[in-house]
């Protein structure tokens, strides 16, 4: 019985040994996980790590403080709606002993003097409890990295918001640039400006989806996706721009901040972006485009290919239209799941106060190699001389998509009335496609290609099989919807 006893209650204590040891792996991990932590150095921060007051909730760090800075200056009874968490006046103080850390707290310095001075200046016109003077910020630290981003607005300049990153290494202080932020996120080099033009265009389309879903009128066309190819070639021409465009948000996310990075006027999209990573879409060069080619016997990695376009008809009254649909449809059933493509259609502005009409008939589809390639259409005349020269026309001026696109141009037999043009960072192939007159063939340069053969297009168009959304946005445009 006692050699029972002493088997029981030595089980008894490996059970209570082993549950002691999972309680403290248990906690370890939830404080890794809850600093976003990269590996399993982090742990020795972790500890040392604690909520920043003041700060974006969820913030963490051991170098970041909040200023306070409302006491200073801002009246007692606005103090409460400058305390609150959101909407209010935060700014940080790096605690960190370094030339960079005091090189940022000087521009912080700054930053705190533009808000007192907008608070003086503005003081006697504050109604309510309310200064309309915000200052936000967050941080982020781990055992290589501090990151720290402030946005600041108000409401008396009626400007945009305006957002400061200051990333450090750690522990010697230094300012580290995008590049060496991302690195320590394993994300090499090369990689960074194909990661982001991946994340633009995919928030792009989300933000279309869930806003723009069920847009079948002309509204449809300035949806963010139409704009993303503009967005897109802003950013590649800006490209070289300083660095410190990139921080890690409180709870370990990079972020991209485009409000520093695209001019507002290059078209719409988030001032901030957050940066995903796939590593199965790593290729920029479009999973259609590489079908296509090998169906056509083209090497997708030739230097000499840049696009593929098919003409689908023409659209000038509602039948036609629907022709031209039901073309495309085949070849989305059989590409594209039958998604539709973003659309560039040629239109003039009204003289009166009208809706834009349609200036094009002939419809193509456009499919470029790289699957982030922005496609942007302008008008072209005829000039005196006899020459075709671009005209300004703000209704397509403004407007740029990516990727596959339907395009309707070209109303002339004697000369095409819109330019394509099909970037990819520093890659441009400018061309206007027209049909030859001899034998009804497209007329295009030698890097695009005629994609007429991909399908045996008899045996799949349907007569009453097509996007009846396409054809309600583009009856609208017609002036028929």
């Amino acid at each position: 019985m006692k050699r029972y006893s002493k088997v029981l209650i030595f089980l008894m204590a490996l059970l209570l040994a082993g549950c002691a040891n999972h309680s403290a792996e248990s906690g370890n991990d939830s404080a890794n996980r809850g600093n976003g932590a990269a590996n399993d150095g982090v742990s020795k921060t972790v500890a040392k790590l604690k909520p920043v007051e003041g700060a974006t909730i969820g913030s963490m760090s051991s170098y970041v403080q909040d200023r306070e800075v409302w006491k200073d200056f801002v009246d007692e009874k606005y103090a409460a709606s400058a305390k609150r968490s959101a909407r209010g006046i935060h700014v940080p103080r790096i605690l960190l002993d370094s030339e960079d850390a005091a090189a940022a707290n000087k521009e912080i310095d700054d930053m705190v003097k533009h808000i007192k001075d907008t608070y003086i200046k503005h003081e006697k016109e504050m109604e309510g409890l309310d200064t309309g003077i915000y200052a936000a910020f967050s941080a982020y630290q781990d055992e290589d990295v501090l990151s720290v981003m402030i946005e600041t607005s108000d409401l008396w300049e009626q400007g945009p918001a305006h957002y400061t990153v200051f990333n450090f290494s750690l522990p010697d202080g230094k300012f580290i640039d995008d590049d060496a932020l991302m690195k320590h996120f394993g994300v090499a080099k090369g990689e960074l400006l194909g990661l982001i033009e991946n994340s633009l265009v995919e928030a792009q389309a989300i933000e279309t989806s869930i806003y723009y879903r069920d847009s079948t009128d002309s509204s449809y066309f300035y949806n963010p996706n139409h704009y993303t190819g503009l967005v897109l070639n802003n950013l590649w021409d800006k490209g070289k721009t300083p660095d410190q465009r990139i921080y890690i948000d409180e709870v370990g996310a990079p972020m991209f901040v485009c409000a520093q990075s695209i001019d507002p006027d290059a078209g719409l999209c988030s001032p901030l972006l957050k940066l995903r990573a796939d590593k199965f879409d790593a290729d920029p060069i479009s999973d259609v485009y590489v079908r296509m080619a090998r169906k056509l016997g083209v090497d997708p990695a030739d230097e000499n290919h840049k696009a593929f376009i098919i003409h689908l008809g023409a659209a000038f009254d509602e039948g036609s239209l629907k022709e031209t649909l039901a073309k495309l449809h085949a070849w989305t059933g059989v590409f594209t799941n039958w998604e539709d493509p973003n659309m560039l259609i040629s239109v003039k502005e009204s003289e009166g106060a009208g809706r834009p009409y349609l200036n094009g008939e002939e419809c193509y589809l456009v499919i470029p190699k790289y699957k982030n390639a922005s496609v942007c259409l302008k008008e072209l005349a005829v000039s005196e001389g006899g020459k075709l020269k671009e005209e300004d026309n703000p209704s397509l001026d403004t407007l740029g998509t990516t990727g596959i696109t339907f395009i309707c141009q070209n109303i002339s037999d004697i000369a095409p009335n819109g330019k394509i043009t099909i970037r990819y960072r520093d890659d441009i192939t400018a061309f206007s496609p027209s049909i030859s007159l001899k034998d009804g063939s497209m007329m295009l340069p030698d890097k695009v290609t005629d994609a007429e053969a991909v399908l045996h297009w008899k045996d799949l168009v349907e007569k009453d099989g097509y996007s009846k959304m396409m054809f309600e946005c583009f009856m609208s445009v017609m002036g028929k919807g």
